[in-house]
């Protein structure tokens, strides 16, 4: 629902923990077949880059993130960042998830490309704590006030987003309760 066209080649920034798990989800539930991995360790990305492989994805580490975004409609950014990790202008019909940087002062994304995102398409929120959370998007200066959140997508049907998507997550506690629970559950 978030994303416009949910196919294509995925960009992973950050080859942690996080990274892992997005490639896992993208490629389970998207059936995402090709991923370019950025990270800062090209030790850490070239892991990544295996475990892409072994579940049969075509994988290439990249030395820099802005010059793959344009190859990739899908990209994610999971660093624990306070310095830009992506500033390069994405394509019209793009999704960004960008859950890395979780406090007013930490930032992935540019200014720049948070309010473009902004003007030419859509920027989503996690949850309304985001609101003075996502310092991305609160040094972009914009009204994350007027912003829809996760929840309001799910309870109401929305059209398909014209332009870029940006879906900035802070992370909440109930996320990760929600898991555990499912995790509970299973066999």
């Amino acid at each position: 629902r978030l994303a416009r066209e949910p196919q294509g080649s995925l960009l992973i920034v950050g080859a942690g923990v996080q990274g892992k798990a997005h490639l896992e989800a993208f490629a389970a539930v998207l059936g995402t077949r090709q991923v370019m991995i950025a990270s800062r360790s090209t030790k850490s990305a070239e892991l990544l880059a295996q475990r892409a492989r072994a579940l049969g994805l075509e994988a290439h580490v990249v030395s820099d993130a802005n010059a793959a975004l344009p190859s990739c409609p899908l990209a994610v950014t999971c660093t624990p960042s306070n310095s830009i990790v992506l500033s390069a202008m994405p394509r019209c019909d793009a999704f960004i998830s960008a859950v890395g940087a979780f406090t007013p002062d930490m930032a992935e994304l540019s200014p720049e490309l948070c309010q473009h995102i902004a003007t030419e398409g859509t920027v989503w929120l996690d949850t309304v704590d985001a609101q003075h959370e996502a310092g991305d998007l609160l040094k972009a200066g914009l009204n994350l006030h007027a912003m829809t959140t996760l929840g309001d997508v799910v309870r109401q049907h929305t059209a398909k987003p014209a332009g870029p998507v940006l879906f900035k997550s802070c992370g909440w506690a109930g996320w990760d309760l929600a898991a555990a629970r499912l995790a509970l559950r299973q066999p």
